[in-house]
Parts: C-alpha cells; structure tokens; sequence
C-alpha cells in the first residue's frame, strides 16, 4: 500500500467488510501536525484559532517533534500534517504529493552582546562549527574560548540540517554542547560570552545579537531572495492531495489571515 494513500482509504482497502456504501460519506482524517517547532510553536498557536473560527474545523493534536521525526511521522500516517523548515530532499519530494510554502524563515548565528565580533564569512562560520576555530581571538574577538551551542545531534531538527548542508557544506559538527531547545542555547549564550548558537531569529532575546553572515543581516528581501545565507523555507506537506478539512486548511495557510500572522516574526510568500 502506498504511503501518499490516506488512512482511510488504508482501512477500506484492509477490510472489504468495512467498505461505506455509497450512500454513506467516507470519514476523513482527524487534522494533526507533527514537525518543525518553528511553525508550532510561532504560528499556529495564533494561526489556529483564524482557521477554527473561519472553517468549523480543529486539529486534533499539535506535536512538536521536530522536522525530520515530522515528516516520518506524517508518513508513517501518525499526523495529517507536517511541518518543515528545509528545502526536502528528493527523496521526501517523491513521497509528498502536496507541499505548501507558508513562508521564509531566517536562522541568526547570534553570540552575546558582550562579544567584541561583528561579522563572520561563510568560512570562518564553518570553521567555527567543525572545529577548525577554536578561540573567538582567529575571528576579531576576545582570546575566550568558542563553545558552539546545538539541539541534539540526533533529534534531526531542522536548524542542525540547514546549518550543516548550507554552511558546513555537509561536514559533520565539531565538538559541540547539545541542549534541548535553540531557546535554551540562547539562553546559554546570554550567560557565557563564549557561546555562538544558530536559531531562527523569531527566538531573539535581549542580551544577544545576531552577526552579519558575508556582510549581510537577514532583512526581508535576503532573506526571500536566498541572498542571506542561512534562509530557508517552511513548508507544510502531506502524503495524499488534501480533501476536504484537510484542502480547506491548506487554502487558509496561504490566505491573507494567515500570511498576516506569518509576517509577525517571518517572511511572508508575497
């Protein structure tokens, strides 16, 4: 059975005996989300409720657990919906039929206010992240030690995949202390003046800064543009054309309720 066919169309197929009349609609699938924290936690929490009042129609269930354990989440058929903030392989592109983009997004390579550095190059931030540099003196800072804050390396998040394949042209991470959340790195980074941590620039806090990537700071037109190193896009994706409830939020996320909400903290699709 493929898996772009829905759960429902998996169940009539499985048991004959189950199979509606044709008088009887069929049961679409409840509406779920499972992917990249980005999107849950900095859009639909007031996108949601747009939909909700405009549609009749409700997610079940939001999770939040990150883009890749999202997307085999989605195709697994656990969640309607996943949400990812990278372009998909081609491989993920074979398996989704539908993909949406909500909008851009930009990830800050943010270091403490108290840092002396005002910019890196492409190299010396991949130097930084394989572990080539390690004291913020080779880059115009102070002689204080680099420590590069991540998420989990194995949480397949989609800021440690952008990083890796965008900026450290698919070397794998030096040395590296993993903590949960980029919000927690942040917070690490405001702490200790040695930190440098990527994390999408909706996560900014007082105390730290994002530095200019190539000269360049994530205005909007870089960042829609791709001139800015690290933008990316966020994506919706399902494993079957949308129908129904499913179509209906699909419409929304490009409505402009919804890209009103999206240009909040990010880049709007126009």
């Amino acid at each position: 059975m493929s898996p772009r066919q829905s759960i429902a169309a998996l169940a009539v197929a499985l048991c004959a005996c189950s199979r509606p009349s044709r008088s009887e609609p069929q049961r679409e699938e409840p509406l779920s989300y499972d992917g990249a924290t980005t999107i849950s936690n900095r859009i639909l929490p007031e996108a949601l409720p747009l939909f909700e009042r405009s549609t009749g129609h409700r997610f079940a269930r939001i999770e939040r657990s990150g883009a890749g354990k999202g997307l085999d989440a989605m195709f697994a058929g656990q969640v309607s919906v996943a949400g990812v903030t990278r372009n998909l392989t081609e491989a993920e592109l074979a398996r989704a039929p539908h993909v949406v983009l909500i909008g851009y997004d930009a990830l800050g390579i943010f270091v403490s206010d108290a840092s002396a550095v005002q910019g890196l190059t492409r190299a010396q931030l991949k130097a930084i992240y394989t572990g080539r540099i390690r004291s913020w003196k080779q880059v115009g800072g102070a002689d204080v030690p680099v420590t590069v804050c991540t998420e989990r390396l194995a949480s397949k998040r989609a800021t440690l995949d952008t990083v890796r394949t965008v900026a450290l042209d698919g070397e794998p991470y030096g040395p590296v202390r993993e903590l949960d959340d980029p919000a927690d790195c942040l917070q690490l980074a405001l702490r200790e003046p040695g930190v440098v941590t990527a994390a999408t620039m909706a996560y900014a806090i007082p105390g730290v800064r994002a530095v200019p990537l190539d000269g360049l700071l994530p205005a909007p037109d870089q960042v829609r543009s791709g001139r800015y190193l690290l933008s990316r896009p966020m994506l919706l994706v399902t494993r079957a054309p949308p129908t129904g409830a499913l179509k209906e939020f699909f419409d929304f996320v490009v409505s402009p309720a919804s890209q009103d909400v999206v240009a909040r903290r990010f880049v709007p699709i126009r």
